[in-house]
């Protein structure tokens, strides 16, 4: 399954000693950890039970410890996606992390009901209900400022759009995310008038997406995140982040407002 949360965290100290940090996942949120706070002086990641590792921080100052324990804070409200099953025959790494808000549907709820992220992301893609927009935008803003490995990226830009469309919420959401933090955001992106993908077998997805994209800046040995309001498959991430690294991209990240409980995309 290609998507976690981080379902607990345990930050203790004992007189003398020095702090203990312990999670679940250890394969996955380990080095989300370390590339978050690359200066935490410890002792590497250890074996623990049930699935659990552990490791003993060294000379951490009070503020680092506030900040890393908001960020755990925020790994555990947020979803991480990784490689589903149906993308692995198709990429390795070129994404180096992505999340989500929330799901766009609560779970087992019939009929079909929103969680709150995926009311807010309706509400903003089909409805363009503006307070709706500025609402996901701050709240993208702040996973941002808390994500220390986000809120250092080089550039912010939205997935592009095909060119006939009229209304693409990422882009707007990356303007707003650039007001509310504030910073300067956008990229020289974009995508050629390809058909709809969402009614496209992930194989022709691909297919479609290779050689979709123009570069008009360049981005060589920059840190890039990519907005867009809902992860499927994570197809168009993938690709898109491909063709970013190609182009000489450090390392390419992404951020969606909602995750679909489908791993696949509409078409069989």
């Amino acid at each position: 399954m290609g998507r976690h949360t981080l379902q607990f965290f345990n930050l203790t100290q004992t007189p003398g000693q020095d702090l203990c940090l312990k999670i679940p996942l250890c394969s996955i949120y380990s080095s989300v950890i370390d590339r978050a706070f690359p200066g935490l002086d410890h002792i590497g990641w250890r074996e623990a039970s049930k699935g659990t590792c552990y490791t003993f921080i060294k000379h951490i100052s009070e503020s680092d410890r506030q900040r890393l324990d908001t960020f755990l804070q925020l790994l555990q409200q947020t979803l991480y996606l990784t490689r589903s099953e149906h993308l692995e025959p198709h990429f390795t790494t070129e994404l180096d992390e992505a999340y989500a808000m929330s799901f766009n549907f609560q779970q087992g709820v019939e009929p079909l009901t929103y969680t709150p992220a995926g009311q807010l992301e309706h509400n903003a893609k089909e409805l363009r209900h503006i307070p709706a927009i500025t609402e996901l935008a701050r709240v993208m803003a702040d996973i941002i400022r808390y994500h220390p490995t986000l809120a250092r990226v080089d550039i912010i830009a939205a997935v592009p759009p095909r060119p006939s469309k009229d209304f693409h919420l990422p882009t707007h959401l990356v303007n707003a995310i650039g007001i509310n933090l504030p910073r300067a955001v956008g990229l020289q992106l974009s995508k050629a008038e390809v058909p709809k993908l969402k009614d496209l077998t992930l194989e022709q997805k691909i297919s479609t997406l290779a050689g979709a994209f123009t570069l008009g800046e360049s981005v060589q040995g920059k840190t890039i995140l990519l907005v867009d309001d809902l992860y499927q498959s994570g197809t168009t991430l993938w690709s898109l982040a491909r063709f970013l690294r190609q182009q000489g991209a450090r390392a390419v990240y992404g951020l969606a407002c909602v995750k679909s409980w489908r791993d696949t995309d509409n078409a069989s």
